[in-house]
């Protein structure tokens, strides 16, 4: 409530600019705080028939009814500032309503506490991990954590662990925080998740400049975090993990690093917590004779400053999301780009894409009650569990080589109608960009000016397998030869050799590259691994989202569920906690049975979600309300507790 007064106060202590941003910001989520604030829901039945969805371009309220909710937010506001009204939280009847008027349709009670914990509607962080009973802090200290990575989700960790008073070192790679934001800085470089919600929910960023922040801001945005909390001083930067063992005898992980200059270091720590994710390691392509290329070789995610592309025959190998928007941006400079394509993409517009957020929409975020959050619960649904049914396979559907299900082609056609609005009078074009499997087989990706891309005189997408490459040139299997001065790889990662090449040896001499192999990762929800106790995972296998969300919430869904399981170790006094083989496989079971029905399976398909023997490794079948509702709450049934050695 203190916040919710103080926000108003600031908010009415310029009232010429209270205007502005009024006038100028979303109106459902200005309808929303109207009615937390001031507890009339009159206007909500009266908008309700003209919101058909969360994005404001599918709202179209009549210009008197917004005049109206407008001028009485300012009034409300007003009274909230001077005290003369007192904002109560809404009770479950009138939060429901809001909540399915904000984004045009019923939302299942289901989604209410997911809800209430990414918005912050009731002001309480419900993803904290309070003692359940007295810990002494001596007690609390001697557990120490070791977090390998320091980008989003190893940051999300350790600011948990902070207020658990847990003590925990993070060991970088890199020079920097940031992950793969930190290493991804090529031109073009952006998120393609909604950013207002591709942030902590503990930590709303009012200030994004655009909807779909560029790489910079999103890096921009890690840093405060971590300037905010006192991460810095935790972090080891440039010294990676090079082997962890664990000591059966005193319950603890024996942890050798290197840093940069080859030195070596020893730590011993109680628990590990794996942050490194799964694209961090570039993958090249084998192609004959690309170590004989007499030019700059260079991988998207490890992109130089000083790379001199104006005026240069640049080949671009990859189509991917990195290659989507990278070749646009660079497609001006150049003389030449040539793009090779081993398989299409799906490539849906965003009219949000490239939009930036006004200030006095940047105003209102930060000084208006409340709008901030209802923008994130609209961005969050529009952009989440939605689409999750449409990638599930109809077992009756007649053309299962091209669609999986009604709204599944719907969509299909849809995508196919925007690629001929924008290259349909280049019939060799359309077909090359016309993928032959699902909508959302592989990653669907947003329109960065793709299309307009390949239209340029100087663009061209070659669809012919690459045979070899020469000293200055890169030749395809149909004899052509495409002359260049620079190569560039949009080429992904190697996503299924999760933690590599890091040694990991648990309970018993077992070790996990010898277990998981080099394609077929698995973890209880992802996290844990029968035989390594005291070791999680962040990002782990079949945690992926491709089908909406963002990356973020997976991550505070699983620091949520290991911060439990640290606190289930603290306060029992014991040394460790190890899942059990039994839910480990009967887990994975549910996963790969779930996956037969899902896109991602479809035999006509090749992604990087897929390992050599067409196991999905790395993408969760699962809705977000699902895997949330997995992970809330530990079971401790699930595994085994360890006491500490006499």
């Amino acid at each position: 409530m203190n916040n919710t007064l103080e926000q108003a106060k600031s908010a009415v202590a310029d009232l010429d600019q209270l205007d502005k941003a009024l006038a100028a910001a979303e109106i459902v989520p200005l309808l929303m705080s109207l009615v937390q604030l001031g507890g009339t829901t009159r206007y909500l039945a009266e908008a309700a028939p003209f919101i058909k969805g969360g994005w404001n371009f599918q709202t179209a309220l009549p210009q008197d009814l917004q005049a109206n909710i407008r001028k009485e937010l300012r009034e409300t506001l007003i009274a909230v500032a001077e005290g003369s009204l007192m904002p109560t939280p809404p009770n479950e009847e009138k939060l429901t309503e809001m909540m399915n008027t904000s984004v045009g349709v019923v939302v299942p009670q289901e989604y209410h506490a997911l809800f209430q914990e990414e918005t912050l509607l009731d002001g309480k962080n419900h993803k904290e991990t309070p003692w359940r009973k007295p810990v002494p802090k001596e007690v609390v200290a001697q557990h120490q954590v070791l977090i390998i990575g320091a980008g989003f989700s190893g940051i999300g960790m350790a600011i948990r662990l902070a207020e658990a008073g847990i003590p925990y070192t993070i060991v970088e790679k890199n020079l920097d925080v940031g992950g793969t934001w930190h290493e991804n800085n090529y031109p073009g470089v952006a998120v393609d998740t909604p950013n207002h919600f591709y942030s902590y929910s503990f930590a709303p960023n009012p200030d994004w400049t655009r909807y779909f922040a560029k790489g910079s801001e999103i890096q921009n945005y890690i840093l405060e975090c971590v300037k905010r909390y006192g991460i810095r001083e935790k972090v080891s930067f440039g010294e990676e993990v090079v082997s962890a063992l664990y000591d059966e005898g005193n319950a603890v992980w024996n942890v050798t690093t290197k840093n940069r200059s080859g030195e070596t270091r020893a730590l011993t720590v109680n628990s590990i917590v794996s942050a490194v994710g799964a694209l961090n390691r570039p993958a090249t392509p084998k192609i004959p004779g690309l170590e004989a290329f007499d030019g700059p070789v260079v991988h998207t995610a490890r992109w130089k400053a000083d790379l001199e592309l104006k005026g240069k025959r640049v080949a671009m190998i990859g189509t991917g999301a990195s290659g989507m928007q990278l070749g646009p941006s660079i497609a001006p400079d150049v003389d030449k780009l040539t793009i090779f394509q081993r398989s299409g993409h799906w490539v849906i517009h965003h009219p949000l894409y490239f939009t930036e957020v006004d200030q006095n929409i940047r105003w209102a975020m930060r000084h208006v009650p409340y709008y901030m959050n209802w923008l994130r619960f609209q961005l969050f649904w529009a952009a989440a569990d939605g689409f999750h049914p449409t990638l599930k396979v109809d077992p009756n559907w007649p053309t299962p080589k091209l669609s999986l299900n009604a709204e599944n082609h719907k969509m299909r056609e849809d995508l196919i109608k925007y690629a001929t609005a924008k290259v349909g009078h280049r019939p060799d074009l359309l077909a090359k960009v016309i993928p032959d499997y699902p909508p959302f087989g592989k990653r669907m990706l947003r329109d960065a000016n793709w299309f307009d891309t390949l239209l340029r005189p100087n663009v061209e997408l070659v669809t012919d397998k690459i045979d070899h490459i020469e000293p200055h040139a890169v030749v395809t299997a149909n004899g052509d030869r495409h002359e260049v001065d620079v190569l560039l790889m949009a080429t992904g990662f190697e996503a299924s050799k999760m933690l590599a090449p890091m040694h990991i040896v648990g309970r018993d001499g077992i070790v996990l590259r010898e277990i998981w192999g080099d394609e077929d990762p698995r973890a209880h929800l992802g996290i844990t691994v029968p035989g390594f106790p005291n070791f999680f995972l962040i990002y782990g296998p079949n945690t992926n989202l491709a089908h909406g969300g963002s990356a973020i919430f997976h991550s505070e869904c699983q620091v949520r569920y290991i911060s439990q399981a640290l606190r289930e170790v603290i306060e029992r006094g014991a040394a460790s906690i190890e899942v059990r083989e039994e839910p480990f496989e009967e887990y994975n079971a549910r996963v790969d049975e779930a996956h037969r029905g899902m896109v991602w399976n479809h035999g006509g398909v090749s992604n990087w979600y897929k390992n050599k023997k067409g196991r999905v490794v790395m993408n969760s079948p699962w809705r977000l309300i699902d895997y949330r509702n997995m992970t809330a709450e530990i079971d401790t049934s699930d595994f085994v507790f360890e006491d500490k050695p006499a």
